[in-house]
């Protein structure tokens, strides 16, 4: 069993799971359907090909920063109908998250994959961005493969530069994917094409930062 880490940090990410027209909700950590499409996008996986493989991986996250949520008001002036005919003014509601860094763990019995996944990462087929084509990484994604369960893994220490970021808070919150609980997020993407999305159950602990050591 072996677990693959990512890191994933920029100034603006959005992780939408129940957004409806003009609504784009992000909830504060990312959900397995954006990190299955980064994925995809860094295999060069066409939105009609299956992801079945992709979804069977267990996923968990850590929250290094907890971002700030933030809504974007957005309208759109002078639309045209297919009659011609002129639009009225459409107004939407854009949620991101500001400043946070997340570690996210995929764990699965074929350490092959994995490596397959990390190798495709680090030379992507297509662009890589959380949520939105213009909030793209500030670092790279990828940081190792761990023979480690998910568990374990989310303990893996992060370097920071000290000047840089602040610092790590005492405790860090963890989401992690379970067999059961009352948590269920509806974001395991069935059918890209058809917006069709299944759920899973997760699981949220918080882990003592001091606790958190190298697993290389």
């Amino acid at each position: 069993m072996a677990t693959l880490l990512l890191r994933m940090r920029s100034p603006m990410m959005s992780w939408g799971d129940h957004s409806q027209f003009t609504i784009r909700d992000s909830r504060r950590e990312p959900t397995k359907s954006a990190v299955i499409g980064l994925l995809c996008a860094a295999l060069g996986r066409p939105r009609w090909e299956s992801v079945v493989d992709l979804s069977a991986l267990k996923m968990g996250v850590r929250i290094n920063q907890e971002g700030l949520v933030l809504c974007d008001y957005h309208t759109v002036l002078n639309s045209i109908k297919s009659s011609g005919e002129e639009g009225k003014t459409v107004i939407s509601h854009r949620f991101y998250v500001a400043d946070a860094d997340y570690l996210v763990g995929l764990e699965a019995d074929d350490r092959a994959v994995l490596e397959g996944l990390y190798d495709a990462l680090g030379n992507p087929v297509w662009q890589l961005y959380f949520g939105r084509k213009s909030f793209i990484p500030s670092c790279p994604i990828g940081v190792g493969i761990v023979d480690h369960p998910l568990s374990v893994a989310l303990e893996h220490k992060i370097h920071r530069h000290p000047n840089g970021f602040p610092k790590l808070p005492s405790q860090l919150r963890c989401v992690v994917e379970v067999a059961n609980s009352l948590d269920v997020r509806r974001d395991v993407p069935v059918n890209w094409e058809r917006r069709l999305f299944g759920s899973r159950c997760v699981n949220t602990s918080y882990l003592d930062t001091h606790l958190c050591i190298s697993l290389n």
